[in-house]
């Protein structure tokens, strides 16, 4: 992947200057000559032309250099365990250019009343290595001065109990119970926080902070009914954590066939929303004390987003199946604006609209 990427800034009335995400240091403060470590892990003597990156005076401060190569390998085997059990295990193992993640997964089912009813427990476990170029900044040190440390890991752990339920011939429901808990770096090496005046001028930087725990629930009721000859499944899901978000998300598809059994049509809509984590920020005010954690991500802060999209599915010979999808996203955050009178005008948190074109390939054995 590449393209832009937020870094956290507020835009500002003034040409601003930002380095890529892999800088040591902007200036040294006793004037000495600055260093700086590349993504490919060349060091420098002095910032080159490229590690510096300008956003124009009222424009959103994104990092045009943003670049991200992700290999992933899961794997799973399943079992039928007597007449009525079912086991599961899977491993996951995933690499990218700052992070390496190992994740193992278990499961257990039981079938119920004639297989009408099913009963399943799941747990996962998961080790994360976050490794970002030159360190990982300081919480709340200086954007300009900043200090760097090693390498960070981060521990997953969670669970999930199941039941199915046949209602009708024609109808299935299902309700999942999810918990799971993070613990380690949580925080966003790449994002910065703008410190403005009482103007909403920009005073300084710094990199943002967040808590080292964080505990999810979540509930999800789901159902599929056969109509006809088409399916349609809906669901809704309800979230929360430790760090005040709460979500919801309402899901639709209908599956029907349009060429015999051969080729079909999925029609897809998704609706969203969360409230605020309750350390997200939009800035810091540079004449208040520093709050214990502060993050500008904007996938913590208050929004709703929709999703339309359209799948084909091609059913071909040895149990094949070619798909395509395409589907519109679009995130529309809770909060644009601020009272300050530097940032009159501008759109501090503006909606964020994606394409995504998808193929997919499943050949069973």
């Amino acid at each position: 992947m590449s393209g832009g990427s937020p870094n956290g800034a507020l835009p500002a009335r003034k040409l601003q200057t930002f380095a890529t995400a892999s800088g040591v240091r902007l200036q040294n403060p006793d004037g000495s000559p600055v260093t700086y470590t590349t993504p490919s892990g060349e060091t420098v003597a002095q910032l080159r032309t490229l590690a510096l990156y300008q956003i124009a005076p009222g424009q959103q401060p994104i990092d045009p250099n943003f670049h991200e190569q992700r290999v992933a390998i899961d794997s799973s085997w399943s079992q039928p365990l007597g007449v009525a059990n079912h086991g599961l295990l899977g491993v996951h193992i995933s690499r990218e250019l700052d992070y390496h993640s190992f994740g193992l997964n278990a499961g257990l089912s039981r079938d119920f009343n004639s297989k009408k009813t099913t009963f399943g427990f799941a747990f996962n476990l998961e080790n994360d290595h976050v490794k970002p170029p030159g360190g990982a900044p300081v919480p709340f040190s200086d954007y300009r001065l900043t200090d760097k440390g090693g390498s960070n890991v981060k521990h997953v752990q969670g669970g999930m109990l199941t039941l199915s339920q046949v209602m009708m011939p024609a109808w299935i429901a299902q309700l999942n119970l999810v918990y799971d808990q993070e613990r380690g770096y949580l925080t966003d090496p790449y994002k910065i926080l703008s410190v403005l005046d009482a103007t909403g001028t920009v005073t300084d930087y710094l990199f943002e902070y967040r808590p080292d725990t964080r505990t999810r629930k979540a509930v999800l009721f789901d159902n599929k009914i056969a109509l006809a000859r088409t399916v349609l499944d809906v669901s809704f899901r309800h979230g929360t954590d430790d760090w005040s978000v709460k979500a919801n998300t309402i899901e639709s598809s209908l599956k029907f066939n349009i060429y015999g059994e051969d080729i079909y049509l999925e029609p897809h809509v998704r609706w969203y929303h969360q409230s605020a984590a309750s350390f997200y920020r939009l800035y810091l005010n540079a004449a208040d004390p520093l709050p214990a954690y502060a993050s500008p991500d904007t996938r913590l802060a208050e929004f709703t987003a929709e999703t339309i999209g359209l799948k084909v599915g091609f059913l071909l010979q040895d149990r094949a199946e070619l798909t395509f999808r395409l589907e519109s996203y679009r995130q529309n955050p809770s909060v644009h604006s601020s009272p300050l009178a530097g940032l009159a005008g501008f759109d501090l948190n503006p909606s964020l609209r994606a394409i995504v074109f998808q193929v997919g390939w499943r050949h069973g054995f």
